[in-house]
């Protein structure tokens, strides 16, 4: 996976020329989530949204087969966030930084989900 495969843009940022751009209020209830406590939003299997969990997911599995994604959020003027800058996630107000955190936690899983299975045929450790 490229480092730079998932990137946080404003709403006057123009996207990558060779990313896929997609919009936070793409994905309705996704700012609900997002916008409660870090323990609750970051645990991605407790989300009772099944559409917003798939809209993650499926945002995942473009990054995981390479595609590279620019998020617009709407919050914000300007934006340049790289998935290497999440230090402060959990002080964080911008719906695009909490979603691109999101889909690189998932597309993680993804990978060792994907190491598991690739070394003994399972998904247990």
């Amino acid at each position: 996976m490229n480092q730079n495969s998932v990137k946080t843009i404003g709403i006057y940022d123009e996207p990558r020329k060779d990313s896929y751009l997609v919009y936070v209020n793409q994905a309705d209830g996704l700012k609900g989530i997002l916008n409660r406590d870090f323990d609750e939003w970051s645990n991605f299997d407790s989300w009772e949204s099944i559409s917003v969990q798939q809209w993650i997911f499926s945002r995942a599995l473009e990054v995981f087969r390479g595609k590279k994604i620019d998020i617009k959020c709407d919050c914000c003027e300007h934006n340049d966030l790289i998935p290497n800058d999440f230090e402060s996630i959990k002080k964080e107000k911008c719906f695009g930084k909490k979603s691109a955190f999101m889909i690189e936690k998932v597309v993680d899983e993804i990978v060792l989900a994907k190491a598991r299975r690739e070394s003994d045929g399972t998904y247990s450790a």
